[in-house]
C-alpha cells in the first residue's frame, strides 16, 4: 500500500481555514470582543509562521466560541462556510495532484493541525477518505444532544505530533505502507517531512524552502496560478 499524505492550509488550500473561520464566527456574532480576539489571533499566527506557536493556547481561544453549541448546528454553519470560503480556494493543481495519486492507486490521507470540524468537511469535498486533525471534546446531554465543550483532546496533529498520530493511525488500521509521500508548506511539518519516503514542499515558507533546497526535496509553487473558483453541488 502506497500512502499519500497532504497538509491542508496553504498546501491544498490557498490560505488558512482557521483564520477564515475566525472571521466567519465574528460575522455570525459568536465572538463579542472581535477586535481583541483578532489581535490575539494575528499575534498567534505570526508565532505559528515563526515556528513558536503554542497550539494549546490558540485552541483555547478559538474553540471557546463553540462552547455549549450543538454539534449539528455548528456543522451546518461549517458546511456553508466551506462552500462559500474554502472550496473556491482549493488550488487547481491540488485537484490534479490528488487525482494523479488516485489513478496510481495510492491511499490518500489529509493530516492537519487545524480542528476536525473544519478539516473533515474539506476532505469530503476533496474526496479524501482518511483524516487526522485536532480532535474536539464533545459532551452528550439528553436525547444524544451532543454539544462542544470548547476544548480539544488527544495528541495534537502538530509538529512531531503529526508523526505520532500517523503511527497511531497506521497501527489502528493495521497498515504498513510500502511508500509514503507528504506534501506541506510549513517548517512546522519538518518532523513528518523528514519521516516519510518522499517529502514535497508546496508553496514553502522560507525555512522549509531552504531545507528543501539543501536536501534536494521536490518543490511545487501552486500560487503561480489563480486558485480554483468552482463549486461542487
Amino acid at each position: 500500500m502506497r500512502l499519500a499524505l497532504f497538509d491542508l492550509d496553504d498546501t491544498l488550500l490557498d490560505g488558512d481555514c482557521s483564520d477564515r473561520w475566525n472571521l466567519w464566527m465574528i460575522e455570525q456574532g459568536w465572538i463579542s470582543d472581535a477586535e481583541t480576539f483578532m489581535a490575539r489571533a494575528d499575534q498567534m499566527q505570526r508565532a505559528y509562521h515563526a515556528g513558536k506557536l503554542k497550539l494549546e493556547e490558540y485552541l483555547a481561544m478559538t474553540l471557546a466560541p463553540l462552547r455549549g453549541r450543538r454539534v449539528k448546528d455548528v456543522q451546518k454553519e461549517v458546511e456553508r462556510f466551506v462552500a462559500m470560503h474554502l472550496q473556491p480556494r482549493i488550488f487547481d493543481q491540488a485537484w490534479a495532484c490528488l487525482e494523479a495519486h488516485r489513478q496510481a492507486g495510492d491511499t490518500l490521507l489529509l493530516i492537519s493541525a487545524s480542528s476536525r470540524h473544519l478539516v473533515e468537511p474539506v476532505a469530503m469535498v476533496l474526496g479524501i477518505e482518511h483524516v487526522l486533525a485536532v480532535e474536539l471534546s464533545v459532551e452528550r446531554g439528553v436525547n444524544e444532544d451532543a454539544r462542544y465543550t470548547g476544548q480539544s483532546e488527544g495528541i495534537f496533529s502538530y509538529r512531531g505530533g503529526k508523526v505520532l498520530r500517523l503511527k497511531q493511525w497506521l497501527t489502528e488500521q493495521q497498515l504498513t505502507p510500502s511508500h509514503t509521500t507528504f506534501y506541506s508548506d510549513s517548517r512546522n511539518d519538518l518532523p513528518l517531512l523528514q519521516y516519510v519516503d518522499c517529502p514535497v514542499a508546496v508553496n514553502p515558507d522560507p525555512v522549509l524552502a531552504e531545507v528543501a533546497s539543501v536536501e534536494g526535496w521536490r518543490r511545487l509553487d501552486w500560487r503561480a496560478i489563480t486558485p480554483n473558483r468552482r463549486f461542487t453541488a
